[in-house]
């Protein structure tokens, strides 16, 4: 039975760590995208307007210029990105275990490719391209309004300056305690390797018998189930 927010052991205080930082990453990334305080009052929807020809009684029409719409292109791509990262945070942070994948099947085919797969590295692979997304959004909004900026940087809103805290948990935080963990916390694939050996020996000591074939595969997969809590997780 999976056990929430399970925190045990050094590797999954890491994975929930690092799991928290994405999903306050994106969730900032998510409230700058969609709301209008950047500068001003203004945000990345909001077009600039224009008077066309010399008739001053003519309205104004709204205009995107190029730099405008890379920018809402990139934040469109960023928050889709974010939402699926973030929802991916959560279920590592809440359902994931150390038991998680070691079943038998799965321990296997773990083994026979020799490698071991650590959610820590699939969160980073997903948050690092949407927080890099999201820095050329952000980014490309500072250059096209820089000289306003620099003449009243107190006009800054919310948006810009949490936008600018979700890219850097994204891409500053979280690749940092990626990197620590990958100092601290040991390779788990050996004791899986290990698990998983001594399962295999109890397995082909046993007789074979129909009867109390269902009653020795659970025990035995129970026995490795309790073997030393190290979790698999994504690289």
């Amino acid at each position: 039975m999976m056990k929430a927010l399970e925190l045990d052991d050094l590797a999954t205080r890491f994975r929930f760590a690092e799991a928290s930082v994405g999903v306050l990453g994106c969730l900032s990334v998510g409230y700058a995208v969609w709301t209008p305080c950047w500068f001003g009052g203004r945000g990345l929807w909001t077009a600039e307007n224009t008077t066309t020809g010399t008739d001053s009684i003519q309205a104004p029409t709204p205009s995107l210029s190029p730099a405008l719409e890379a920018e809402q292109v990139f934040a469109v791509l960023s928050f889709l990105m974010a939402l699926a990262s973030g929802l991916l945070c959560l279920i590592f942070a809440c359902c994931w275990t150390s038991q998680t994948v070691r079943s038998y099947s799965n321990t296997r085919a773990l083994l026979m490719v020799g490698q071991a797969l650590f959610p820590t590295t699939l969160m980073l692979i997903t948050l690092a391209p949407t927080g890099f997304f999201f820095l050329v959004c952000w980014s490309l909004f500072t250059k096209q309004h820089w000289e306003e900026i620099s003449a009243d940087p107190g006009s800054l809103g919310s948006s810009y300056w949490l936008g600018a805290l979700g890219w850097a948990l994204l891409l500053g935080v979280l690749p940092g305690v990626f990197l620590v963990e990958q100092c601290l916390v040991p390779d788990p694939l050996p004791q899986l390797r290990e698990a998983a050996e001594k399962w295999w020996r109890v397995r082909a000591c046993q007789p074979y018998d129909p009867r109390s074939f269902s009653e020795g595969h659970a025990q035995t997969d129970s026995a490795f189930l309790r073997g030393e809590k190290r979790y698999m997780s994504f690289p």
